[in-house]
């Protein structure tokens, strides 16, 4: 199975999956409870993702079709990262370091979000430039 071959099977069962996700965000799917525990907003973004990233793996390498998905898939990455980063509580952050509070790993959570966000953003201009 040649490397092409390989992409555009990834990306078809991400382009169905990302699909599925959209489905269920927008309530064509039902579902008793929101499985991300999320907004249904942030959970139809993860679908356009995974589908943006699923058509631009089947697309030609080099096509600005494709490269209009990327742009899409790391738009998705800012917008999530910057959600998580506004909205981000010691509730909804967790993990971190083991001898810092809560509170404080959930600032320095919305704060590691917030930068991804930023180079996320960073990355979609160097895109939209290459894109013209």
């Amino acid at each position: 199975m040649s490397r092409e071959d390989r992409s555009i099977g990834w990306g078809a069962v991400m382009l169905v999956a990302g699909g599925a996700i959209l489905l269920i965000a927008t309530g064509v799917f039902p579902s008793p409870r929101n499985p991300a525990n999320a907004p249904w907003f942030v959970l139809a973004l993860a679908g356009i993702v995974f589908a943006a990233g699923g058509a631009a793996l089947m697309l030609p390498p080099g096509s600005r079709v494709r490269l209009a998905m990327v742009a899409v898939l790391v738009a998705g990455f800012a917008v999530a990262g910057a959600w998580a980063a506004a909205t981000g509580s010691a509730d909804t952050i967790t993990g971190g370091l083991f001898f810092l509070s809560r509170e404080t790993n959930a600032l320095l959570g919305r704060i590691v979000f917030g930068f991804g966000s930023a180079v996320s953003a960073v990355i979609l201009v160097v895109i939209f430039r290459q894109l013209q």
